[in-house]
């Protein structure tokens, strides 16, 4: 089976094109990503050999960039057949499914006009997934739509972590529940972490947390999602790149009455101004900013303290959630890249007997890696999240491919 895998974010676009076959074996035959795209600068970066082709006029937009990717594939040849002649759907990665998406779908014009009345939850990311889809639909007319939903990993969460201690009409009426998201990524990254593991150690009490410009950790207990710390929407939890995580909303509403703040101004000062850029008033990026904690940088080092630690608390309670762990799996653009967090964040956890081999640590940079000491009770393991694979795996399974 021929899927092509788009993952929409905010201001970018990856594309993977990928052949599923009967056993649930993904390969990848193509992939690539527009970034920055609020910029107009309309980058392009192709996973291979091949030069970007070229483009008359910068991509300002994920769906110019979705049909850019369809053109070009079009008019790639191999073998004389070009990349799309046999595609069987495309998937696409949505952040917030709701209540009425709790697992992978197919989607046709109502279940997209019932994802568009989401968007309010998932400002920063639904609304672009969806332009997407419409610039697929709009070129390729009746073929499959298939959607993974972020929040689907979560949707079996026990009642005592989705719900909100407020009026139960919240609930009823409005949805108000804690969803989850980043599920796709969690799910990798807990297959990924308990394969590395050595055979005979036990592996079925997971935390995993996924640090990049958005960051969240999730608690998976024989491979049930049972805690997690985004919620309503992808704003709570962990402090984020702009994004505040957890702020008590009485200050919230104090601001707003205040500072005479619309709704719509607070949520995007939550999710624009705060996280590492609000804390330190210069950058959302770790990588510039430890660069200025070096630098001797203030605000710089208290953002990077108070993201650390907000991890720690996160991974602390979740160790009493699962009576313990057994993996601890570290993805995303700094979970992945930056060693310095990723000991930040478990030091002080030596009493519980994990810790780190300091050299291995500091040698895993963009690689698949064991860093825990010989003598931890825990594994710890580095993971590139291949979110791609997931996506591709959903919808092969939901489309009778994988038997």
């Amino acid at each position: 089976m021929r899927l092509l895998v788009f993952n929409a974010g905010s201001s970018s676009l990856k594309f993977d094109l990928m052949e599923v076959t009967g056993d649930g074996a993904a390969r990848r035959l193509k992939a690539g990503a527009f970034v920055d795209l609020a910029d107009g600068s309309g980058q392009f970066a192709l996973e291979s050999s091949e030069p970007a082709p070229p483009r008359s006029a910068p991509i300002r937009t994920l769906a110019e960039a979705a049909d850019f990717v369809l053109a070009w594939l079009s008019q790639t040849t191999v073998h004389g057949r070009d990349l799309l002649s046999g595609l069987d759907a495309t998937v696409h990665r949505i952040v917030h499914g709701g209540e009425g998406f709790r697992a992978t779908a197919r989607l046709a014009d109502s279940q997209l006009a019932s994802l568009a009345e989401l968007n309010v939850l998932a400002p920063l990311h639904n609304p672009p997934a969806l332009s997407v889809i419409a610039a697929v639909r709009a070129r390729l007319g009746t073929l499959p739509v298939v959607g993974v939903f972020d929040t689907a990993y979560y949707a079996e969460l026990p009642e005592a972590a989705w719900r909100y201690a407020v009026p139960k009409r919240w609930q009823e009426a409005f949805g108000v529940r804690r969803y989850g998201f980043h599920g796709t990524a969690h799910r990798y990254l807990c297959h990924a972490a308990r394969a590395r593991v050595p055979a005979g150690r036990p592996t079925s009490r997971v935390i995993s947390l996924q640090l990049g410009r958005g960051c969240s950790v999730t608690a998976t207990l024989d491979e049930r999602a049972v805690a997690t710390s985004m919620g309503f929407t992808p704003l709570e939890g962990l402090v984020m790149g702009t994004r505040s995580g957890d702020v008590d909303p009485g200050a919230l509403l104090y601001v707003m009455e205040r500072g005479g703040l619309s709704p719509a101004e607070m949520r995007r000062q939550l999710n624009a101004d705060s996280g590492l850029l609000g804390l330190s008033g210069r950058s959302a990026d770790m990588r510039e900013l430890l660069a200025l904690e070096r630098g001797g940088d203030a605000g710089a080092r208290l953002a990077i303290e108070i993201f650390c630690r907000r991890a720690r608390h996160y991974v602390a309670a979740y160790m009493s959630e699962l009576g313990g762990v057994d993996v601890i799996a570290f993805g995303g653009g700094i979970g992945e890249h930056a060693p310095e967090i990723r000991g930040r964040i478990l030091r002080g956890f030596e009493w519980l007997g994990i810790e780190l081999n300091g050299h291995a640590n500091d040698a895993s940079v963009g690689i698949d890696a064991s860093i825990a000491a010989p003598g931890s009770r825990a594994a710890v393991e580095v993971i590139r999240v291949d979110e791609a694979s997931v996506l591709a795996g959903e919808a092969a399974s939901l489309l009778g491919a994988i038997r």
